[in-house]
Formats: structure tokens, C-alpha cells, sequence
């Protein structure tokens, strides 16, 4: 191999770790041995934008440590767990730590159920004679399955549904990776994410650089706008220097305009998971796109770069859409008052590029933009075939 594909492969395995920051070899055999192949150049590059990388046996964590006090903010996936689910499954997790070997999900079940009835623990209670507690449970352990704490060691959905619909049977049997349990559990890190140091003037001023670096890392866009003046004048003067560090660390290009800053990762560095696959061929993502690109035209643009719609005005453009492009739109969206314009904000709020207001005004980031003029057509099917 030579020393550019040594790089390249250290890079990809950055991007790997930031799209799935624990790793095991069997959640992800590939990604897992580049890691270990590329360690120091993956570490090294990790630790540039205050990361932490932590091997433990066979398994490996990418570690977000709060940098004077904060952490970057991606916009919240749509499909992001409940804080009821994600409740779950800390318990879960808490409860895997006394098993050793293979457990059934029933005898999980049974273990939530006690730690969640212990005085003092400050978590609603689970009870698993309820259906709809069960079906969180089965999201909690399929949750951590993803991660690699649990793997599932059966392949019956039969005792999975009965376990489901009617609380008999042993439901799934599963076995406790406890290297990807203790990387996730690590005491250390949950008092990084819980308690993290404050931080004073000097130290806030001291590590900007780096702040801007992972919010290019991990956020859509760093505007200007969204920064204090400090930060943006910095920014703008060291944006060389950003882009120098992003190249190296990821391959990717920084695209620099008026209003910030966007890292670019190419075909070759992308993961699916960092990554969001829009738009697709689906009436939800046309109406989206469709709809930010003529807010862009119809709304008020200000200094900074966004564009302001009041609500009145987004309500009249989701009507005009109907009329214009109703073909292309799904029977809900045709018939339902309001699921043009809910569909539309739902989804170009995940992806960062829309801000609602209390009163139910819009305000386009600049980065819509880059998805401007898009053209929609319909295909007969039957001519295509």
C-alpha cells in the first residue's frame, strides 16, 4: 500500500468513527480493522479537533469530549430515540453489566423491571406486562444491538413476537459484548458529558480554533452569523488554515462562501451515515426541496444571508405549490390541510436548513441555497417499460 492510500484509508476511517463513534469487529469488521491498521494517523488526526480515541479489547470509541464546556449541535434526526427509550436503555445497559455470557430478552426484561423499582432511582417505572413497555424494551435492545453491546444469537421471530404480543416465551436470546459495554458505560466519559468543567473567558477564547473545526465536522454549515464577532473574524481570517486541517483529517474540501463555511466530503470519503441521503424519490423530500427553493425566492433576505417567510407567507406558498406541482405530491399532501407545510418543515428543519420561529415563521439558512432551481419531473411508468 502506498503512503497516499495509507492516508486515504486513515481518513475514511475518521469519517467511519464519526458517523459510528463505537465500533466492534463484528459490528463493523472493515471499519474496525482500518481503525487498527491507521490507529496512530486515525488518533492523531481525532485529537486535532479534541477528540479521544479509546480501544478497549475489540472494540473502539470515538469519544466527543466537551471543549470549554459545550459540545457541537447537529440538527436532531428525525428518527432520534424518545428520552423514555434512551431511559430504557441505560437501564438495559446498566442491567447487561451482571451478565455474563448469553441472556434471554425475557430475563432482561425481568432485570429492567427491578432496577427501575429501586427507591431512589429517579427513572418512571417499566412494567412488562404492558405491551407498549415491551415494544420499548425490544427498540432499547435493538438499540444497543446496533451499537454492539448485544448481539442477537437467535433467528426465531416467532418467540419474539409471542414475547411481544403477549409477554411469554424467552423472546430473543442474546450475548453481551462487555469491551463495547464498558466503552459505553465508562465512568469517565459519562462525567465528560454530564459534568463538564465550566470554562472561564481565557479558556473560551483559547480553544475557538478548535471549536470551529469540529462544528465544520459535525454540523451542516458554520455560519458567520451564528458566531460572536471574535469568532467570526477569526474564522474568516483562519479559514486557510481550517480548510488545510479538514483536508487532511477527511479528504473532504471546505466550500467557502459570504455567509461560512460547509465541509464537503467527496464520493470516495462519504459514509452513509454521515452523509443524509436527500433528496429522494419520495413526495416528502420533493416537497421539501421545491418548497426552500421558493421561500429562498419569495422571502425577505437579510444581511446575514437567511431569509425570513412569516407564517402567512408559508401558508400561501404551500397552497401555490398544490396548485402548481400538485401531480407530484402524495394523497395526504393533496387532501389534508397543512401536510405540505408540515411535511416541508419537518424535514428541512432535520437537515439544518430551517429555523421555526414561535409564531410559525421560517428562516432559510443560507445553505438552502445550494440546492436552488431544482427541477421535478414525473415519469410514466408504463412508457419506461
Amino acid at each position: 500500500m502506498t503512503a497516499t492510500e495509507a492516508t486515504r484509508e486513515a481518513q475514511r476511517a475518521l469519517v467511519g468513527l464519526l458517523a459510528q463513534p463505537l465500533v466492534t469487529s463484528a459490528t463493523n469488521p472493515a471499519l474496525y480493522r482500518s481503525v487498527l491498521q491507521r490507529q496512530k494517523q486515525v488518533t492523531d488526526h481525532a485529537r486535532r479537533a479534541g477528540y479521544r480515541v479509546q480501544r478497549l479489547g475489540r472494540a473502539v470509541r470515538l469519544i466527543r469530549v466537551p471543549i470549554a464546556g459545550t459540545v457541537a449541535l447537529p440538527p436532531r434526526p428525525a428518527q432520534a430515540p424518545s428520552r423514555r427509550l434512551l431511559a430504557l436503555t441505560c437501564c438495559l445497559a446498566a442491567c447487561c453489566e451482571d451478565v455474563n455470557g448469553t441472556v434471554t430478552l425475557q430475563r432482561l426484561s425481568d432485570m429492567v423491571r427491578d432496577l427501575c423499582a429501586t427507591p431512589g432511582l429517579q427513572v418512571t417505572a417499566y412494567d412488562p406486562d404492558e405491551r407498549a413497555q415491551r415494544r420499548l424494551l425490544r427498540a432499547a435492545a435493538q438499540y444497543l444491538d446496533d451499537l454492539g453491546v448485544l448481539r442477537r444469537r437467535t433467528d426465531d421471530e416467532r418467540l419474539l413476537d409471542e414475547w411481544l404480543d403477549g409477554g411469554s416465551g424467552p423472546g430473543a436470546g442474546y450475548e453481551v459484548d462487555k469491551d463495547a459495554l464498558l466503552l459505553m458505560t465508562s465512568p469517565d466519559t459519562l462525567a465528560l458529558a454530564l459534568n463538564p468543567e465550566p470554562a472561564d473567558d481565557e479558556t473560551v477564547t483559547a480553544t475557538r480554533a478548535v471549536r470551529q473545526l469540529r462544528a465544520l465536522l459535525e454540523t451542516p454549515a458554520v455560519l458567520y452569523a451564528d458566531l460572536d464577532t471574535a469568532g467570526a473574524e477569526l474564522l474568516r481570517k483562519q479559514r486557510g488554515l481550517r480548510a488545510a486541517d479538514l483536508a487532511q483529517m477527511t479528504g473532504g474540501t471546505v466550500e467557502a462562501r459570504t455567509e461560512g463555511l460547509v465541509l464537503v466530503l467527496t464520493d470516495d470519503e462519504r459514509v452513509p451515515a454521515t452523509v443524509v441521503d436527500w433528496p429522494r424519490p419520495k413526495a416528502v423530500d420533493w416537497v421539501a426541496l421545491l418548497m426552500a427553493d421558493q421561500a429562498g425566492r419569495d422571502g425577505t433576505r437579510r444581511p446575514d444571508g437567511t431569509v425570513l417567510l412569516s407564517s402567512a407567507q408559508v401558508d400561501e406558498l404551500a397552497d401555490d405549490l398544490l396548485r402548481w406541482r400538485g401531480d407530484y405530491m402524495n394523497k395526504m399532501q393533496k387532501t389534508a390541510a397543512g401536510t405540505i407545510r408540515a411535511d416541508a418543515q419537518t424535514k428541512l428543519c432535520e437537515l439544518g436548513l430551517l429555523t421555526v420561529t414561535d409564531d410559525g415563521d421560517w428562516i432559510l439558512s443560507p445553505v438552502a441555497g445550494r440546492y436552488r432551481d431544482p427541477d421535478v419531473t414525473l415519469i410514466d411508468t408504463e412508457t419506461a417499460r
